[in-house]
């Protein structure tokens, strides 16, 4: 009969944490986890883990377990509300958005204060079609871990029965050099070498390879190369 009991007693609680949690998200709104800001994953996963405890809490600690989830719920909801009345508060709470390039120019700082390499921002790159960084003219990481682009004036998207015209076909760029290092299989995959490559940018004015964050290259064996510049970019976000 006691087994009986405790297995009653951890149905039911575990029935009391999943009812609490829904009626709490619902109070707070629910959005997409990638749409989650800092605060609101920090938050999630605590009322996460308190429900969790509450499935198997003791009957003297289930009154204990539901009061700390709604106060954990309250408090997150005292947080939205501000945030949305103070934008003081909302960029304390949420983050502001980073600019990592602008005009054409990836800003090395800004990826050190994003934490962000710079193969995962390749990626996120082609994730969103943009497989040459030139047809870029903006990249911004937004608080919730997402990259947006704005491409330059003639990358902008248009219809090809609009202009009437056969596209140039994008292709895959590889890469030479990242963070100011040579990679051999980018060397490898042209058919080229070191030597090459470092004449190709003395020729271009940049003698010291350190001081390059990225440089790619095209079928054509045209480089791209961007350096780790002290540019400012436009101050939008403050």
């Amino acid at each position: 009969m006691g087994d009986f009991m405790d297995y009653l007693n951890v149905i039911l609680t575990t029935l009391l944490s999943v009812v609490v949690l829904f009626i709490i998200t619902r109070i707070l709104g629910y959005r997409q986890l990638s749409e989650l800001s800092l605060f609101d994953y920090i938050n999630g996963i605590t009322i996460g883990s308190i429900a969790a405890e509450l499935a198997i809490a003791q009957k003297d600690e289930i009154l204990l377990r539901l009061i700390s989830m709604i106060i954990y719920g309250i408090f997150a909801l005292l947080i939205s509300y501000t945030t949305d009345k103070s934008i003081l508060m909302r960029k304390f709470v949420t983050g502001k958005p980073i600019v990592l390039m602008d005009r054409g120019k990836l800003i090395y700082k800004n990826f050190k204060k994003a934490r962000l390499d710079i193969n995962e921002f390749l990626m996120k790159c082609r994730n969103n079609g943009y497989f040459d960084l030139t047809e870029l003219d903006t990249a911004i990481m937004e608080p919730n871990g997402r990259v947006s682009f704005i491409p330059t004036s003639q990358n902008k998207p248009v219809t090809c029965s609009d202009i009437k015209a056969q596209p140039k076909q994008s292709t895959l760029l590889v890469d030479l050099v990242l963070d100011g290092k040579i990679i051999d299989d980018g060397l490898s995959a042209i058919g080229k070498d070191k030597n090459w490559l470092l004449k190709k940018l003395r020729s271009q004015g940049n003698d010291d390879i350190s001081n390059i964050f990225l440089v790619t290259c095209d079928k054509n064996l045209q480089l791209s190369i961007f350096e780790k510049s002290d540019f400012k970019p436009k101050n939008i976000f403050e």
